[in-house]
């Protein structure tokens, strides 16, 4: 019988299978939201991963499609994807190798010896299902699924959501701490959302990767408005076009342009949720009052 936790992170449920050692339970307080039961029978499709204690597979035939030179890399053989996170704090040996063909729905984890630990007399397994491993196959599977991952905070408003893009520095985690102290708002996230396809519109969610307000909350709300963030003297929120839009959220959407086969999908998802969905440009200083500005946005 196999060891197995779960996890569900933008409404798509993760199972984490080993046959070979028990799975040890999740130590990063972000993630623990996001653990969750086995769905029922009919419970909606996910991503299968089966954890495996054994040789590693051969990639010295592969091609390297990608590498971030500091801890993992991508390799493609026809249809079969290897990802290897080898940190060089580990001599650049890899700690575990995932491989899945086309549709990341089922992977299959080779784990090193190194995320084997000795629990209560017995070896256990450290789920390797964490970043950057959950937020590349998440990327690969929404691709098709009508879904993309952002660099965006998000806060819902009067029950709406709202998601705030920007790269690192952008003003993300500021602006999530101002909003934080208003109780009528609900916070997802400071730094990384999920968006989702749904029949009634896009649905933002929160995820498990916080930025430096520390905000990963396990829940989803209706896309209302996408509003890209400026330092500012004054607070002052303005409508912008579609194609001023789309330029400013493509440099924070997940999207592996080296794999063109995942790339175009999540362009066209790109593409239709900002022509069917608000678009401002807010400037901002740090003080709590920029939150009575996004409260006219939503009355208005």
């Amino acid at each position: 019988m196999a060891y197995q936790t779960h996890m569900n992170i933008g409404g798509v449920h993760i199972e984490i299978a080993c046959a070979d050692a028990p799975i040890l339970p999740e130590p990063d307080a972000a993630y623990r939201p996001f653990v969750c039961s086995a769905p029922d029978a009919h419970g909606p499709a996910g991503i299968h991963v089966r954890l495996a204690l054994e040789d590693m597979p051969d990639i010295t035939t592969m091609r390297e499609r990608f590498n971030t030179h500091e801890s993992w890399a991508l390799f493609s053989d026809g249809r079969r994807r290897c990802i290897v996170l080898a940190p060089a704090a580990f001599g650049g040996q890899p700690l575990w190798v995932a491989r899945f063909e086309d549709d990341p729905a089922k992977v299959t984890v080779y784990c090193s010896p190194r995320v084997l630990r000795t629990e209560g007399g017995r070896t256990c397994v450290a789920n390797p299902v964490r970043y950057p491993l959950d937020q590349i196959l998440l990327m690969y599977f929404l691709a098709e699924r009508q879904g993309a991952l952002l660099h965006a905070a998000g806060v819902g408003i009067k029950g709406r959501g709202f998601i705030f893009p920007g790269k690192s520095g952008a003003g993300k985690s500021t602006l999530t701490r101002q909003l934080a102290q208003r109780t009528d708002l609900r916070l997802l996230s400071d730094d990384r959302v999920i968006i989702r396809k749904h029949e009634t519109g896009c649905r933002a969610y929160g995820t498990p990767w916080p930025g430096e307000a520390n905000v990963a909350v396990n829940e989803c709300l209706p896309l209302h408005g996408i509003v890209f963030i400026r330092h500012g003297p004054a607070n002052a929120i303005r409508d912008i076009p579609d194609q001023a839009a789309l330029e400013n959220l493509l440099p924070v959407a997940s999207i592996p342009w080296y794999d063109q086969e995942v790339m175009l999908p999540i362009l066209s998802f790109c593409e239709e949720m900002i022509a069917n969905t608000a678009t401002y440009e807010l400037h901002f200083k740090p003080t709590v009052e920029v939150a009575d500005v996004l409260a006219d946005l939503v009355s208005g």
